[in-house]
């Protein structure tokens, strides 16, 4: 399986620091919003309700405040991970009962090979999220280009 490159799938303009969600459907909505915005999705109910079906099958939260929702969607225009730094902790079903702060939100197409992307997307994306040096630097980040430089 080919190695996803994450310097050319973290995109700046779906990357948000300092949000103000305080729950998970907030949260979700918020990052739904970006991802509309900058046309990767084009319907946010849609997209929600694909998150909200793969967040059924089980937790998200992969544990150090992070979560990382996913799911593949009609809706989707183009694959990419929307990260969202939130200021307080949200509650949400992680692998340590903890609540998180940090949101990957991946918008992956469905169907058209949309599986095989999602996957070395995850694995690029969980790599360095097992590592606490990149987990610590995360959490002291206050700018978009810091999340970006803490994952490359």
């Amino acid at each position: 399986m080919q190695q996803v490159d994450l310097n050319n799938i973290l995109d700046e303009k779906i990357i948000a620091v300092n949000l103000t969600g305080s729950t998970k459907a907030e949260a979700i909505t918020q990052m739904a919003q970006l991802l509309s915005d900058q046309n990767y999705i084009s319907s946010i109910p849609s997209f929600e309700k694909d998150i909200y079906y793969r967040e059924s099958l089980g937790k998200t939260g992969i544990g150090n405040g992070i979560a990382i929702p996913h799911g593949q969607s009609e809706s989707v225009i183009k694959n990419g991970i929307a990260i969202g730094m939130f200021k307080n902790e949200i509650p949400w079903e992680s692998l340590d009962d903890k609540p998180v702060r940090i949101v990957c939100l991946f918008c992956v197409k469905a169907g058209d090979g949309g599986e095989s992307e999602h996957l070395r997307m995850l694995a690029a994306l969980a790599g360095k999220l097992g590592n606490d040096n990149v987990v610590e630097q995360l959490m002291s980040t206050t700018t978009v280009e810091e999340v970006k430089q803490a994952f490359l």
